[in-house]
């Protein structure tokens, strides 16, 4: 292979990498100041207040249920414990977040009831 062709599949490999890369941060951006904009913008605490106990423990489970299995594959692949905790407990209060938006933005009254 020429190095010309070595050059050329490198850079398309790499334009193909950061188009993907960074559409998603993109578009998770504007994901998250659309679900502020609504949380704010509707405010809908009606389920928090008649029941906060169960609105409480299905946070805590949205968030702990979908960050175990991040531990799980971190542990595999051989990861260290200082990443494997900080990117678990982000990810977890991701989660939670986006639990909370869904519900004071009204999505989940639309989907639910």
């Amino acid at each position: 292979m020429s190095p010309l062709v070595q050059a050329l599949d490198q850079n398309i490999e790499s334009l193909v990498y950061n188009v993907i890369k960074y559409g998603i941060i993109i578009g998770l951006t504007i994901s998250l100041i659309v679900l502020v904009i609504g949380s704010v913008l509707v405010h809908d605490t009606g389920y928090i207040e008649k029941n906060p106990k169960f609105f409480i423990s299905e946070t805590l489970m949205m968030g702990i249920l979908t960050t175990v299995p991040i531990v799980y594959i971190t542990y595999l692949r051989g990861g260290k414990k200082e990443t494997t905790l900080s990117g678990t407990l982000f990810f977890f209060m991701k989660i939670v977040l986006i639990h909370i938006g869904f519900q004071l933005s009204g999505v989940y009254t639309v989907l639910f009831g």
